[in-house]
């Protein structure tokens, strides 16, 4: 499939779904052209965010960084986030911020095989922590167990969040809202998808335009 033809299947999803369609938004990259992150880099950065979710409200951060360290993920954390965890006592915006981050989970969990319907973003979350080992569990299996899913279902995920996340910017502008969608939700999977197609090389890069 092309990128062009790519587009013309997310136009018609949207279509279905009453979402606002922005004719003139790029194309995104051709699939002979797009760069996936592998399936255990993956895997690793999943174990990141749910760690760094749970260090929200936990009071073993010492003992959360430990173990990262140990499972030799530790070099795979963001600067920004390494600051998160180092951090005794987070304000409400951060702790809110982080919060969403379990919405980028879901995306991940899903290029790894470990969801098989992504669907639109429309419900937080939920179930995804039984989808990953359980708390301080050994992480080799997980990680070197994913296996990343077709980078042409990916791109078609990417096409997708992208115009919907333009839809919804655009609603913001209007002062508007798109029924059934969530916002929050685009936002992390936008943020989520982006890191997988190598939108930027860093976590802490990404951005989500549109």
């Amino acid at each position: 499939m092309t990128a062009q033809q790519r587009k013309n299947q997310t136009e018609i999803i949207l279509k279905e779904n009453n979402i606002p369609i922005n004719p003139y938004l790029p194309l995104i990259e051709e699939e002979n052209e797009a760069v996936i992150r592998s399936a255990a880099d993956i895997a690793k950065r999943i174990l990141i965010l749910a760690y760094l979710c749970t260090s929200i409200e936990s009071d073993d951060k010492e003992d959360i960084i430990t173990y990262l360290k140990a499972e030799n993920l530790w070099e795979y954390v963001s600067i920004k986030e390494k600051e998160l965890f180092n951090k005794v006592l987070l304000s409400e915006k951060e702790a809110m911020n982080l919060s969403w981050r379990a919405e980028c989970i879901n995306v991940l969990l899903w290029s790894i095989n470990k969801i098989d319907n992504l669907g639109l973003p429309i419900d937080e979350a939920s179930g995804t922590i039984n989808l990953i080992p359980g708390y301080m569990e050994p992480s080799e299996e997980f990680v070197n167990g994913a296996v990343i899913r077709d980078t042409a279902e990916i791109l078609d995920a990417s096409d997708l969040i992208y115009r919907i996340h333009w839809a919804i910017k655009q609603a913001r502008i209007d002062n508007t809202e798109i029924p059934n969608i969530n916002p929050d939700v685009v936002q992390e999977w936008h943020q989520a998808i982006n890191w997988i197609t190598f939108y930027e090389d860093r976590w802490d890069d990404i951005t989500t335009d549109t």
